[in-house]
């Protein structure tokens, strides 16, 4: 007989008080983009800007999606 996953839950872990809530869907797209990067980056002291320069700019890949953002180290250069 097939046991609903409530029902297996509160088998398995009555004694502990389980409790069941609404599922969320969850969404397994990439919400990276330029601006977001470029808001954390602004975040970087001159030193961390400087330490990030590689081949003269600062290079960024997302690791869940793998894209690659590049920004030119000027932009973050504070007066």
């Amino acid at each position: 007989p097939t046991v609903g996953a409530e029902r297996l839950l509160y088998r398995l872990f009555h004694e502990h008080g389980v409790r069941v809530f609404r599922s969320v869907p969850v969404d397994d797209q990439c919400s990276c983009s330029r601006e977001k990067i470029h808001g954390i980056l602004q975040g970087f002291s001159a030193e961390e800007i400087k330490d990030s320069t590689e081949e003269g700019g600062i290079h960024v890949a997302c690791e869940f999606c793998s894209t690659q953002y590049d920004f030119d180290p000027a932009e973050f250069v504070v007066e």
